[in-house]
C-alpha cells in the first residue's frame, strides 16, 4: 500500500529539507512523519543504536535508587515519597551522543525531539504496564522568566508525546516553579549544594483538584534527583496522592 503525502509535505522536504539531529542525513517525507502532530527529528538507523535503560520493567533499579538517595532503605523511602515506581528511558553520558540530542532539545529549538522520544519511549514501555493506574502527567515546570526565554518546555513536548501514545491527559496548571533556580547540570556544587539550590522551588495551586491521584511527574534528564524530590515533596499537597516518575535520561 503506498502512502499520500500532502503537497505541502512534499515541498516542505524539498525547499527546507529536514537532517537528523544525530547523523545530520536528511529524512525523507516518509522519515518526516511521525503522528499528526508531530515530525521526526532522529532517523530509524539512530534511534535503534540510542542506550536504552530497560528500566520499565524492572523495580529497584538505578533511577529508583537515585530517588530514594545513596544508602537509603528503597522500599522504606519509596513509601515516604508515595512514590510507585520510576524509571528512565536512555542512560546519559557526557562523552555519548545522546548529550548532543539532550542540547539540541533545550537550547537549539528543537523540542520535536523530546516529543519523538517520549513517543517512542510510551510504544516501548507499554508490555511493561509501566502507564497503568496512571490519572495525569505533569511535566517538571520551567520558571515563567526561562521558559519566556526558550520558549518551551522540554519536559512537556517528552509528556506529549508520551501522552499521544497513552492518551494520559497532561497537566501543566497545579504545579508552579516559583524560584528561577540555576540550572543543576551546570552547578560544580554537589549533594547539600544541589539540595539547596532547588530547596522551595517549587508551589502548586488548587490542591484539591489532584486529590488521591496517581501522578507521572516527567522530566528531561536526572541526575542526584534533588530537582524532583524537591517537586515531588511541593506536590505532598495532593493529599492521598501518589507518584511514578519518568526521565528521559538518567546519567550514569
Amino acid at each position: 500500500m503506498k502512502t499520500r503525502y500532502s503537497l505541502r509535505t512534499v515541498l516542505l522536504s524539498v525547499l527546507c529539507p529536514k537532517t537528523c539531529a544525530l547523523c545530520g542525513r536528511y529524512l525523507s517525507c516518509g522519515d518526516e512523519r511521525l503522528t499528526e502532530s508531530g515530525e521526526r527529528e532522529i532517523c530509524a538507523a539512530c534511534m535503534a543504536r540510542l542506550p536504552r535503560t530497560e528500566q520499565g520493567e524492572i523495580r529497584q533499579n538505578e533511577t529508583e535508587m537515585t530517588l530514594a538517595g545513596p544508602g537509603s532503605d528503597i522500599v522504606k523511602q519509596m513509601k515516604t515519597l508515595h512514590l510507585q515506581r520510576a524509571a528512565a528511558y536512555l542512560y546519559y553520558e557526557k562523552d555519548h551522543p545522546v548529550r548532543q540530542l539532550i542540547y539540541k532539545m533545550k537550547y537549539s529549538d528543537r523540542p520535536a525531539i523530546g516529543y519523538q522520544l517520549g513517543h517512542q519511549a510510551a510504544l516501548e514501555m507499554q508490555y511493561t504496564g509501566f502507564w497503568d493506574g496512571i490519572d495525569v502527567i505533569v511535566p517538571i515546570p520551567l520558571h515563567p522568566r526561562r521558559l519566556r526565554s526558550r520558549g518551551y518546555n522540554q519536559s512537556e513536548y517528552i509528556a506529549r508525546g508520551i501522552s499521544a501514545v497513552t492518551g494520559i491527559p497532561i497537566d501543566t496548571t497545579h504545579v508552579l516553579r516559583i524560584r528561577n533556580t540555576p540550572q543543576q547540570a551546570k552547578l560544580k556544587a554537589q549533594g547539600e549544594g544541589r539540595k539547596a539550590n532547588v530547596e522551595g522551588a517549587f508551589a502548586v495551586n488548587h490542591p484539591e483538584q489532584l486529590y488521591r491521584k496517581h501522578i507521572l511527574v516527567v522530566d528531561d534528564l536526572l541526575t542526584t534527583g534533588e530537582t524532583m524530590r524537591s517537586c515531588m515533596r511541593a506536590m505532598k499537597a495532593f493529599r492521598g496522592a501518589s507518584f511514578s516518575v519518568f526521565a528521559l535520561c538518567k546519567a550514569r
